[in-house]
């Protein structure tokens, strides 16, 4: 997985519309009443000018969710010690079950409840942050569960947190000591990668890891383990020359445990006839650093940007509506990372959907050399037909 910069995933929320109370030690903290139809500015130039500590308190009616799209850049180190943003999704006062962020860039917080409360602690006064606040009508209940981001900690944006993507899993060949290529959990039996990682290959000789982090170590997460193949399935149309329906299914020999830390992506029913042009999507691999260069041992992470059709054929003369082209100067997937997921977050519900397969690239990061890959929606129904499961639709 190339990067050449430092992005820091973090989030949080200040808000210059809120009520103000100022306690005589210093600590300062805000209430806002939150309104349908309403968008809510919410910025702090400097910390210094917000306190060493202070809390946000949102609410919103009933039937009602708070969301806050956020931005931020503060001071981050391994345990977010220096300064830390805690978010309560339930409404905690207390903070009991608070997601901790740090660092630099942005979050979604959606509240599971009315109540969305936030707690910043910066005790050297730098940094900046906003956000707009919004009401999110309640979403229907769901008995299943997909697409699930773990968030606990982000310390930076090129390593992944243990089991931050409880959707993504590894596939291994017999005699490599390596994962070969990326793939994904789309069902307790399934799994999907791309058809040039698995074509020509025997189900004997294959496995998937799921729950994996750091493929160094044994113990950095207990939620690893590996599955047999049973059955490999391409699609029919696969193209080896274009790599146009790049896109195949592994069977497994026993259903995949499922838990928080190992689950589905939600397949993107919704999304169909949707192009994600202009959207960002968050690549996920074991793959190479640099073109050339040596693998990652622990699981990286990047947000690409979707580039148009009609952008991606001036420099890929191949390509077809069955396919995806992304490009960000200096941000893309490498070697080995193909068949692993591009990932779509939802802005109304921020689960996350499988927009793509990683596919082919000439070179990795190269300038003017977008990333082309598979795109879901158009093989979403051979999908379902060739892997009959219980899919959760979102």
């Amino acid at each position: 997985m190339w990067r050449s910069d430092t992005l820091i995933f973090t989030i949080l929320y200040v808000l210059s519309c809120f009520v103000f109370v100022r306690a005589q030690n210093g600590i300062c903290a805000f209430n806002l009443n939150v309104q349908p139809g309403q968008i809510y500015s919410i910025d702090c130039p400097r910390y210094s000018s917000c306190y060493s500590q202070c809390s946000w308190a949102l609410s919103c009616p009933s039937g009602y969710n708070c969301r806050a799209d956020c931005q931020m850049n503060v001071p981050a180190n391994q345990q977010c010690s220096r300064a830390q943003l805690q978010v309560s999704k339930s409404g905690d006062p207390g903070l009991r079950d608070a997601e901790v962020y740090c660092g630099q860039g942005t979050l979604t917080a959606v509240s599971t409840k009315q109540n969305l409360i936030m707690n910043l602690l910066t005790p050297e006064g730098v940094g900046y942050f906003s956000c707009n606040v919004i009401t999110q009508r309640v979403q229907p209940p769901s008995s299943c569960t997909c697409g699930i981001k773990k968030v606990r900690r982000i310390v930076n944006g090129q390593d992944t947190i243990p089991n931050e993507y409880p959707m993504m899993a590894g596939l291994v060949e017999r005699g490599k000591d390596t994962i070969v290529c990326g793939s994904t959990i789309i069902s307790k039996r399934y799994i999907v990668t791309a058809a040039h990682c698995v074509v020509g290959k025997l189900p004997s000789n294959l496995g998937v890891v799921v729950g994996e982090h750091d493929i160094s170590r044994g113990d950095d997460s207990p939620s690893t383990k590996g599955y047999a193949v049973e059955g490999i399935r391409i699609h029919p149309n696969y193209n080896n020359y274009t790599y146009d329906y790049d896109v195949g299914l592994l069977s497994l020999t026993e259903d995949i445990q499922f838990s928080e830390n190992v689950m589905p992506v939600c397949l993107p029913f919704k999304f169909a006839g949707y192009s994600f042009t202009g959207d960002k999507l968050t690549v996920l691999g074991w793959g190479t650093i640099f073109i050339g260069g040596p693998k990652s041992d622990v699981l990286q992470k990047v947000d690409v940007d979707v580039i148009s059709q009609n952008d991606c054929r001036n420099y890929v003369s191949y390509l077809t509506s069955r396919q995806l082209c992304t490009y960000t100067p200096g941000k893309d997937a490498c070697q080995f990372d193909s068949g692993g997921p591009l990932l779509y977050t939802d802005r109304e519900t921020s689960f996350l959907f499988l927009s793509a397969i990683v596919s082919i690239g000439e070179l990795c990061a190269a300038r003017n050399k977008p990333a082309v890959n598979t795109r879901l929606t158009d093989v979403l129904q051979w999908i379902v037909q060739t892997a009959p499961a219980d899919y959760c639709v979102k």
